[in-house]
């Protein structure tokens, strides 16, 4: 099996330009559209965005290799990072206590984001593999499982470093990585090429992100964190095409979508891996897609947002009680069952009248409709 690397070739990667027009297009034309739905949201609802999109994404490129983080932690240490501590407690939630290796991840991905511009070298490629393991002084650290050697290139002491699963008889090596003996060249030759300027290699900003993930994963230079890594120097990558745009702002997680497409989002490596082609067209397009889901999944749940806001003013302009606004709530967020005048008055704790009258007010307000059946088979939906 030969892989890309062995390539004579390599890296000189190389794709199909006209397969990839209509696809960047769209792309680019959903970008522009959440950019512009975020704008109308106000700043409380933009930096409410920039803190969950920044916590899903170093969220969810944890948890595509099976490590799970506090998502609370997580998501204050985020705040206190960004300064939007204040963005939390104004809607009542609490700020976790500081955690020094939750800390030191975030500001792993938010020196990507802020300083993208700033060359990539060993020395901070170094630094934030620390901080990853959260060792940002020591060159030890625990993945989980074992004892890693962090801040510094694999050295192969055990035999090649490879991607293996199942055991004895069972065992599949699904990628063996280059040799550690010529990592510092090879990743020497990767820095030169990430920090050259995009405009004069004539890639688009996803293209090269697309291009610096397969190529920092082909070369996997550390014992482990390597696909963590690899999202992040794509992140990177994004931002510096991307200036003052949505991914710059975090308005959308690509770790977040390849979470959810990990079957396919391995299975689309090990397929170019293997390939023995520089040819990545494949590679391309499906990462570019993959891209356009996830921000088509912020654009829908901005919609739902919009939809919501003008529900909730709807009903506040009818002057709402505390029961209807309890009911209203629960109806929003997957109600169990269907809700009936009886079961209104249980969840209330009000009589039945009460309850009634409640639903009378809201029907007149044009909130909510009965359903067809009637009688004691009478149910209530949202309009």
């Amino acid at each position: 099996m030969a892989y890309l690397w062995q390539n004579a070739g390599w890296p000189d990667f190389f794709w199909d330009n006209s397969k990839l027009l209509n696809p960047l297009l769209e792309l680019h034309s959903n970008q522009g559209i959440l950019e512009g739905q975020m704008r109308l949201m106000g700043f409380s609802v933009q930096s409410e965005s920039a803190i969950n999109r920044f916590t899903q994404e170093i969220k969810n490129s944890f948890e595509i290799e099976g490590v799970n983080l506090d998502e609370s932690s997580l998501r204050s240490s985020v705040a206190r990072t960004l300064g939007l501590e204040n963005i939390i407690l104004a809607k009542g939630g609490q700020l976790d206590k500081n955690r020094p290796h939750i800390n030191s991840i975030v500001e792993v991905i938010t020196d990507a984001v802020h300083n993208c511009n700033a060359p990539l070298s060993q020395e901070r490629l170094f630094s934030w593999h620390k901080k990853l393991f959260g060792n940002p002084s020591g060159n030890e650290s625990f993945n989980g499982l074992y004892k890693i050697h962090v801040g510094e290139y694999r050295t192969d002491c055990n035999g090649p470093m490879r991607v293996i699963s199942g055991f004895g008889r069972n065992e599949q090596v699904h990628f063996e990585a280059p040799p550690a003996g010529i990592l510092q060249k090879e990743m020497a030759r990767f820095f030169d090429w990430f920090n050259f300027d995009s405009e004069e290699q004539n890639l688009s900003s996803v293209i090269k992100s697309a291009v610096a993930h397969l190529y920092f994963v082909e070369l996997h230079p550390f014992e482990d964190g390597n696909g963590r890594l690899a999202r992040v120097i794509a992140d990177m990558a994004l931002c510096r095409g991307d200036k003052n745009s949505a991914h710059t702002d975090h308005l959308y997680s690509m770790s977040s979508q390849l979470c959810r497409e990990r079957k396919e989002y391995y299975e689309m490596l090990h397929y170019i891996e293997t390939s023995g082609s520089l040819d990545i067209t494949q590679w391309l397009l499906w990462y570019s897609g993959c891209m356009n889901r996830a921000v088509l999944s912020v654009i829908s749940e901005l919609e739902q947002t919009q939809k919501r806001r003008e529900f909730w003013a709807k009903a506040d302009s009818f002057g709402i009680n505390e029961r209807q606004r309890k009911i209203l709530g629960m109806l929003l967020n997957d109600f169990e069952g269907n809700l009936t005048s009886q079961k209104y008055a249980k969840i209330c704790k009000c009589s039945q009248d009460t309850a009634n009258r409640d639903i009378s007010r809201l029907i007149k307000a044009d909130i909510l409709a009965k359903t067809e059946a009637g009688g004691r088979s009478t149910c209530y939906k949202l309009k």
